[in-house]
């Protein structure tokens, strides 16, 4: 697994280049794990944006989970590179086929055609995806499960912020009390929502320093989403985003 890191990090900044980035600050010996379970979630976040098919949707899901199962079963599964790249970090690190399956589960709301209910319907869904990711990652750090959590949540909002209008653009939405039709520039409604969002209690005090430069680079982008007017339509990148999280992060 040690000779092909840098393939790995080059495919995770391929598909999630701020996940790649904040892997830099995971202690060396630690980094593959992090980046194989980056790698995961990247692929199955990325079912929503391939299909149109809610129940394909499902299928593909269901695939993961029956091929995760199979790691635990009969030791691995080789039939996705991902597959093959878990078969070894899952037993070096004792992670648990509960939070795997657990994330797959959450992730089924994103193919039942609906936005959440209520931001404890979207809390809930965070908290099952990128919750148990982070969670996941601190069992590898050795770092306390509330400072991962209170982090995940916190990035993760921030994430869905930003993501508003592509995910309108495929006719989906993942924040509560909006439709798709209140997907658009100057959206007062969109605008109200986003602000409530942005405005969940900030994590601090935290001991890592992969977790600081999460906490850095979602501030960071927080501070673009204000300057926005809360308007994800007007967003703009950050400036010398790398540059900055290093600086807060040491």
């Amino acid at each position: 697994m040690e000779n092909n890191q840098p393939h790995i990090f080059y495919q995770l900044r391929e598909l999630d280049p701020d996940r790649a980035f904040l892997s830099l600050f995971v202690p060396a010996s630690f980094r593959k794990s992090v980046q194989i379970l980056d790698l995961w979630n990247a692929e199955i976040s990325r079912i929503r944006e391939e299909v149109r098919d809610p129940h394909m949707g499902l299928i593909r899901l269901q695939w993961w989970r029956e091929e995760i199962l199979r790691i635990y079963d009969k030791g691995r599964s080789d039939n996705h590179p991902v597959l093959s790249l878990l078969s070894e970090v899952i037993p070096a690190h004792g992670l648990a086929f509960d939070d795997f399956d657990r994330m797959l589960h959450a992730r089924e709301l994103e193919f039942e055609g609906r936005a959440p209910e209520s931001f404890d319907e979207l809390f809930s869904y965070i908290d099952g995806t990128h919750g148990v990711l982070m969670k996941m990652k601190g069992l590898i750090l050795d770092r306390a499960p509330e400072d991962s959590q209170n982090v995940a949540r916190f990035y993760s909002l921030i994430g869905l912020v930003r993501s508003v209008p592509f995910h309108g653009s495929l006719g989906h939405v993942m924040m509560p009390q909006i439709n798709v039709s209140d997907v658009k520039p100057h959206s007062k409604l969109l605008i109200n929502v986003v602000g409530e969002v942005c405005s969940v209690e900030k994590p601090d005090h935290l001991q890592t320093r992969y977790l600081r430069a999460v906490q850095a680079l979602t501030q960071l982008h927080l501070k673009q989403i204000k300057r926005a007017g809360f308007d994800p339509f007007h967003i703009q990148p950050v400036p010398f985003k790398e540059f900055q999280v290093w600086i807060k992060a040491f």
